[in-house]
């Protein structure tokens, strides 16, 4: 499929122009206001056209497409105030047919070879790129050549743009034809890649051939009513007549190039329609047809199509041979003849029909729901720049500029408020990092295996029984030891008691009294101990006896144990997920690869238009994917049976716990609200930028040449009302960013607590907690291992005082020694406990 740029050339912009020469002398002739100055407008208004002068000779590429572009934009912001008009002097370019050939242009009219050389070069980027795999981008480039020629067309047609002897309405036309047919075999090629049924691919081939048919209609001067406004004109034009006298004759090659496409998808168009009444093997090579079944009652106009486009895919081929068109026919003629063989062999051995005329059979019809031309303004067009001052654009129109600062003045307002906004919405998407993904299986089965292994390092049953029950009988004897101790130094009291009061004249051995009283304080310090001991015991029975059940978790073996703490997590598990299988089911059902495919699937014409991609990504599975990747994210199944249960030794019991399976339909919610945030707060900053850009370029192109006041009111009251209604889609977007926002941390939150075990933290603290009262038994073993030995030592203290005491007395008695006794009593040296 050859394109315009293979028959027409690039019309060359030539020559020095003094631009801000013919700038301000228009605007010394138009303007009051002597005192405006735009030479920083024309400085680089200027430059575009030195370096477009200079980059034309290196061949049609796309710095010179951008060059087109931004020139462009400032052409069209002068000439549209009056100031490029300069009749007396007239520049020149090549034919667009010949290049060799000098056209004669006014520098006022340059915008039509800059519109014009735009879609060219455009189309031969296209060409360039045409083996690429990205069809999206293809076909985005495509329908740019196609609104270029159509927006030519029209505007020429309609008498809204004047006309160059070689760029004008026919040969726009001619050019908008075969745009539209090269962009229509691009939805052909792709339905035939994916197999798509023969009436659509019948009609997409039809269509193509009356682009070529109607372009060579045009170019032939037949039926001109039915493609311009004004035929009279177009057929009365000498120029016209003249530029186009070479390439309409039957013996030019751009003549035939059209001749043999018009012939080449008629052809194809009945090989098709042929084709639609049999069915063809699935996987027959694109050269060999293994024909299945067919209706018997068509063979007839089948053979009948298949000739016809057998006789002129020949006619096409020489036709190529002479004029030297880099043409393929050997594909579509294999196809032709194999099909046509089988049929004719089919009717010659059993069926006998008559073949009918081809003029006989019906008409093959095509479809008009592949292109849909859209008129456009050149602002589409051209490259917009900020450099362009409101004064130029508002210049000589006073009401407009007032009716301009009112709306703007509202409009920076409104900008500044959700700005501020956006950019608070944007730091908070920044914020949420979710590269660490949880593995709540192999999370909680490293935890149940640690959990075991500190807890059956810590349960030493038979220890902390010994030391307990070592502990009970240091508290019986050491009780039994002190009540008899208690016992006899109340007595030896008593004993005291009443022998002073008989002796009355009988002195105290004071080293007696203190050691009697230093016995007390030892007593009440043995008493302070059983006390200690007492209580460290019962918090031990308590101890013992409120973890009861633990113990009994201690004494499980580590199966036991994983599949007890599973179940029991699944009876107390703290995440809320009430609402997670509805959100799961809504995404999963908007993101999946089958919704993809029906929403992309070119099973019918309105199909294959929609290839054209937005600037935001959408709410499908492409879009998603491509999300997921260029954020190193993944949303699958994390564990793999195979490979955990090999690794994993107690995979069966942790895999049953239900959070494991939570996290995968979890972590795809989040995934999605995530990805949703991406594409809201993308739109939202399209909305502002809009706001900016297009809806303030728009309103202020269409005041920018109205004078009427009141068209100017009408003008500003629609402009306030659409500002009013995009403040309030912007409160809309705003608030459902923050909705889903809200419900992005509620289910993150619960994400977080996946890895919460509370079965696990309730045997942490119950370990804990044995670990401190094993420490506390063992130091009040240690505390108290000497207790018994030395309470014993101290009642043999005590016994041996009460008898120094008591032996005291009876020497007293014998010799009945009067009150003076104590100055006469030796000293005991011995010392007691």
């Amino acid at each position: 499929m050859q394109v315009v740029c293979d028959f027409a050339h690039l019309k060359m912009v030539h020559g020095t122009v003094p631009i801000g020469k013919i700038i301000y002398a228009n605007l010394k002739e138009l303007a009051r206001n002597q005192e405006y100055r735009f030479d920083e407008e024309i400085k680089n208004f200027t430059k575009l056209r030195e370096e477009i002068v200079m980059m034309q000779h290196k061949g049609m590429n796309g710095n010179l497409l951008k060059l087109y572009k931004e020139y462009l934009f400032y052409f069209e912001t002068f000439r549209k105030k009056n100031l490029l008009k300069e009749k007396t002097k007239l520049l020149w370019s090549n034919d667009a047919f010949n290049e060799y050939k000098r056209v004669e242009y006014e520098f006022e009219r340059e915008h039509i070879l800059i519109i014009f050389n735009i879609g060219l070069v455009a189309a031969t980027l296209l060409k360039m790129k045409k083996n690429s795999e990205d069809v999206k981008m293809l076909n985005r480039m495509s329908n740019d050549v196609v609104e270029i020629f159509n927006y030519l067309f029209v505007n020429m047609n309609g008498e809204k743009m004047p006309e160059l002897p070689d760029i004008n309405c026919v040969t726009c036309y001619v050019f908008l034809c075969i745009s539209m047919a090269y962009h229509e075999n691009m939805f052909y090629n792709t339905a035939l890649v994916k197999k798509y049924k023969r009436k659509l691919l019948a009609k997409l081939s039809f269509n193509i051939h009356c682009h070529f048919k109607n372009a060579l209609t045009c170019l032939e001067g037949k039926e001109l009513h039915l493609f311009f406004r004004n035929p009279s004109k177009v057929s009365s034009s000498p120029e016209i007549k003249s530029n186009l006298h070479r390439i309409r004759s039957s013996s030019s090659p751009f003549y035939n190039f059209l001749q043999v496409n018009k012939i080449i998808f008629i052809c194809i168009s009945n090989f098709h329609t042929a084709l639609k009444h049999a069915t063809v093997h699935s996987e027959s090579l694109d050269d060999s047809l293994k024909i299945e079944k067919y209706e018997v009652d068509k063979i007839g106009e089948i053979i009948c199509r298949l000739k016809y486009s057998q006789e002129n895919v020949q006619r096409c081929a020489d036709l190529c041979k002479r004029y030297n068109f880099n043409i393929n026919l050997s594909s579509l003629r294999g196809k032709i003849d194999t099909a046509l063989d089988y049929f004719e062999h089919e009717n010659r051995n059993i069926y006998f029909e008559v073949i009918p005329s081809y003029e006989s059979l019906g008409e093959i019809k095509g479809t008009s729901e592949v292109i849909k031309l859209k008129e456009i303004d050149v602002s589409s067009i051209y490259t917009k720049k900020d450099t362009i001052s409101c004064s130029l654009k508002l210049l000589f129109n006073e009401k407009a500029e007032l009716v301009y600062n009112l709306y703007n003045n509202e409009a920076i307002a409104v900008y500044g408020t959700f700005y501020k906004n956006f950019l608070s919405l944007r730091d908070q998407y920044n914020l949420i990092n979710l590269s660490c993904r949880k593995n709540v299986l192999l999370i909680l089965h490293n935890v149940i295996i640690s959990t075991y292994n500190k807890i059956t390092n810590l349960h030493r049953p038979t220890h902390f029984e010994n030391n307990l029950t070592f502990l009970q009988n240091v508290e019986q004897n050491l009780k039994e030891i002190l009540t008899q101790v208690e016992s006899s130094l109340t007595a030896e009291h008593t004993n005291h008691v009443e022998f002073q009061r008989k002796f009355l004249n009988v002195g105290i051995n004071q080293e007696s009294v203190n050691s009697y009283n230093s016995f007390l304080y030892h007593l009440n310090v043995f008493k302070k101990s059983l006390e200690e001991i007492h209580s460290g015991v019962e918090s031990f029975r308590l101890f013992l006896q409120d973890n009861h059940m633990h113990f009994q978790i201690c004494q499980m073996d580590v199966s036991t144990f994983a599949k007890y703490i599973v179940d029991d997590l699944n009876t107390c598990t703290s995440v809320n997920i009430e609402s997670l299988d509805h959100e799961y089911v809504h995404y999963k059902n908007l993101l999946s690869e089958d919704r993809h495919s029906e929403t992309n699937s070119v099973s019918s014409v309105g199909d294959l238009s929609e290839l054209a991609p937005g600037m935001i990504p959408s709410l499908n599975y492409f879009d998603f994917h491509a999300f997921l990747k260029s954020h190193n994210l993944t949303y699958g199944a994390q564990n793999g049976n195979a490979a955990n249960q090999k690794n994993l030794f107690h995979f069966d019991a942790v895999n049953n716990y239900i959070n494991v399976h939570s996290e995968e339909k979890l972590f795809f919610v989040i995934l999605a609200i995530y990805f949703s945030l991406s594409i809201q707060l993308a739109a939202f900053g399209a909305e502002l930028e809009e706001l900016k850009s297009s809806m303030h370029d728009v309103f202020l192109n269409s005041i920018s040449e109205e004078r009427d006041e009141d068209r100017l009111n009408d003008l500003l009251q629609k402009q306030k009302v659409a500002l009013s209604a995009k403040k309030a889609k912007l409160e809309e977007s705003l608030a459902s960013f923050e909705k889903n926002l809200n419900q992005f941390y509620d289910y993150f939150h619960e994400y977080n607590k996946l890895d919460y075990f509370k079965t696990i933290e309730d045997l942490n603290a119950f370990t804990n907690n044995l670990m401190g009262t094993v420490e506390k038994l063992n130091e009040m073993n240690k505390k108290h291992s000497y207790t018994l030995k030395n309470s014993l030592v101290f009642k043999d203290d005590i016994n041996r005082y009460i008898y120094m005491r008591e032996s005291e007395r009876s020497t007293i008695r014998v010799q009945q020694i009067p009150n003076g006794y104590s100055q006469n009593i030796h000293n005991s040296h011995e010392r007691f406990y």
